[in-house]
């Protein structure tokens, strides 16, 4: 892709570095419906199940897939799972263990996590009951150390319709845009829980907008999201909030990481040479961001004259940036 404006140089960032390869998605195709009818052979107690979380929204990035959540919602009419969700945890866990794609098993606070022999990626089985009324349900909360072996309520069909929704009202630029923020946050360091920065930029748009400016948009509003007092609601179920068990340290960590990467998108979105401004938005991405600093042909050029050379763990070219790292990017 050539690039000539700074919308271009997004488009192939996105494509070619943020995404997860297509042939990671491809395998997680193939996997997922096996495991998903393993457990409901050995457990009769299943009346629902779909997939879940960030692979159900498309918004998984990295040079690997992680993980593919589902959903498995159990019938209750005895209330013996509502009465200890870590009840419900073991029973799907035993019922998944014999599954010979699986190598081992984890109960955790919502999910069964599943090993698999053959894959990177694991499959979490989100353990839900339907809810008394609405459309949500209640998923599991399996945390002992802090008492709770309960259920609290959520509505991750919603979230995924909610997501969908506001694509498609944003001209298509909604989910990679998604794609762009997360993988800023996981290279700085994740100053913000994944769903919490996807729900603080589903608020943050109302209509098509070129990635730079819907960057410059999220940092404004997560810089706002972090203040005092201030919560995020779910995108799926606005009654609740995805940040309510955000600490106040953790806020203030979190909004002067943001303060500082939002400083550099603006000074990068109001640059007006598309080359300056491609390398300045490197400044906020870093290195893997097309821009003319980063490209293969002008770090060779600098090699070859002798004008880059090693600093700590990365290639440093003639202006002095690192440009490319043997560490993910923590830069803002």
């Amino acid at each position: 892709m050539a690039i000539d404006s700074v919308q271009k140089g997004f488009e192939k960032f996105e494509f070619e570095t943020v995404r997860v390869p297509k042939e990671q998605n491809d395998a997680a195709k193939k996997v997922h419906p096996q495991i998903r009818e393993a457990v409901k052979s050995e457990l009769e107690d299943i009346v629902e199940d779909f997939l879940s979380g960030s692979y159900s929204r498309h918004v998984q990035v990295g040079q690997k897939l992680h993980d593919i959540d589902v959903i498995v919602v159990l019938d209750d009419p005895r209330g013996d799972y509502g009465a200890s969700a870590s009840l419900a945890l073991g029973t799907v866990q035993d019922a998944i263990r014999g599954c010979d794609l699986v190598s081992r098993t984890v109960k955790r606070v919502r999910s069964v996590r599943t090993f698999l022999h053959d894959c990177e990626f694991h499959v979490d089985l989100v353990v839900a009951l339907r809810a008394a009324f609405g459309d949500g349900l209640r998923l599991a909360r399996n945390l002992p150390e802090e008492g709770l072996d309960d259920w609290s309520p959520a509505n991750p069909r919603g979230q995924r319709e909610a997501a969908w929704a506001k694509n498609k009202d944003c001209g298509e630029m909604y989910i990679p845009t998604v794609r762009i923020i997360k993988f800023w946050n996981a290279g700085a360091g994740k100053p913000l829980r994944s769903y919490h920065a996807e729900s603080i930029l589903y608020h943050a748009l109302d209509g098509p907008l070129d990635h730079a400016d819907a960057v410059v948009r999220f940092f404004d509003a997560a810089y706002d999201a972090l203040g005092p007092g201030m919560l995020t609601a779910d995108p799926g179920e606005p009654t609740t909030y995805v940040d309510e068990r955000l600490d106040d340290e953790e806020r203030r960590e979190a909004r002067e990481r943001i303060d500082k990467a939002r400083a550099a998108a603006h000074a990068a979105a109001e640059t007006d040479d598309v080359s300056d401004a491609l390398d300045a938005w490197v400044e906020v991405f870093g290195p893997s961001f097309p821009a003319p600093s980063t490209a293969p042909d002008k770090i060779a050029a600098s090699l070859t004259a002798g004008t880059a050379g090693a600093v700590g763990t990365g290639i440093q070219a003639e202006r002095g940036r690192a440009v490319i790292q043997a560490r993910p990017w923590r830069r803002g």
